[in-house]
């Protein structure tokens, strides 16, 4: 009898000092958390970032996390705020945040490569696949301009200016700009302002450009007292010159 009652005791006691354990994790956890949890806790005192600029500055990013995070405590800081803030900038094509215990931010951050003019205030970033709109006072390169009534076609017209343009390589014509009107009509300005009319359909003004550079200098025209050139025809072309009296000539 004495070994059982010592066996509940122990059981007793072990019981006891579980919960007592328990109860000390569950308090000191709040603790942390309340602590934590306070606005004058473990605050943000420093950022870091990561990336290769032209146009942003590394300045205007801390800048910006500086007005976001000031004084807000870090295990609390909601990173998605200051994503949302960042990507607001136009330059900005991507950005990873976290967080360095006890006070710092890492940003990471990737630029938009511009690989065209868009329409008439923005650029096209082939990598994104996106059009984006910064200060274009403070933007000047040598590209070629796209466009189209919706921006939501900006890599239809991308993907066939490239093949336009690789079409083009060994002729002496060059592409300035492209333009998909309203009913999908492909338009093409040469670098002497002459406009190829291609119609609609990627490979089927891809088809009419190349019969146009294998057929054009048999017309007997110079091309730079062209004022348009349409190629809208199973056989041929149609040519609208630039002098006051206008005349189509059917090759």
């Amino acid at each position: 009898m004495g070994k059982t009652k010592k066996s509940r005791a122990y059981l007793f006691a072990g019981i006891i000092f579980v919960m007592i354990l328990v109860a000390l994790i569950v308090k000191g956890d709040l603790f942390i958390k309340n602590f934590l949890a306070e606005s004058k806790a473990l605050p943000v005192r420093a950022v870091e970032i990561d990336g290769v600029f032209k146009f942003i500055t590394k300045k205007r990013l801390a800048d910006i996390t500086g007005k976001v995070c000031a004084g807000q405590n870090i295990a609390t800081l909601n990173i998605q705020e200051l994503r949302e803030e960042i990507l607001k900038e136009p330059w900005v094509a991507q950005v990873v945040i976290k967080k360095k215990m006890p006070d710092t931010l890492l940003l990471a951050v990737i630029e938009h490569v511009p690989a065209a003019y868009w329409n008439e205030n923005g650029l096209y970033d082939a990598k994104t696949k996106s059009v984006f709109f910064p200060d274009m006072s403070e933007f000047s390169q040598p590209l070629v301009k796209l466009g189209a009534t919706r921006d939501n076609l900006c890599t239809d017209v991308y993907e066939s200016a490239v093949s336009f343009v690789r079409a083009m390589s060994n002729s002496k014509y060059q592409m300035v700009e492209l333009y998909l009107d309203n009913v999908r009509c492909y338009s093409m300005t040469l670098e002497n302002g002459t406009r190829l009319i291609l119609g609609r359909g990627q490979k089927d003004s891809l088809v009419r450009l190349k019969r146009f550079l294998r057929s054009f200098h048999q017309s007997g025209l110079n091309i730079n007292d062209v004022e348009y050139v349409d190629l809208r025809y199973d056989v041929g072309f149609a040519v609208g010159m630039k002098e006051e009296k206008k005349h189509a000539v059917q090759n």
